[in-house]
């Protein structure tokens, strides 16, 4: 477990630029959080919902977009609605 806990804290301390500061955070979220699990997605669904509604928007149609992110039509309509 220690060397998920010094990967944390070099995460933390390169978006800081602290490791002092990055070891404070990364205990914290263990306080928090330690002993639960979570799931953490592999990507970021906002900025990929945000770029099938923007071409959506200039024409790509629902079942080109589903190819492409590889998703039901049914996924991207409902991601398109909202």
């Amino acid at each position: 477990m220690t060397g998920l806990i010094d990967d944390m804290q070099d995460v933390v301390a390169g978006v800081v630029g602290d490791r002092s500061l990055s070891a404070q955070v990364v205990y914290a979220l263990i306080k928090q959080f330690g002993g639960e699990r979570h799931y953490i997605p592999s990507q970021d669904y906002q900025a990929r919902n945000r770029e099938i509604k923007a071409l959506y928007g200039a024409g790509v149609t629902a079942e080109q977009l589903a190819g492409n992110y590889r998703l039901s039509v049914k996924t991207v309509r409902r991601i398109i609605e909202h």
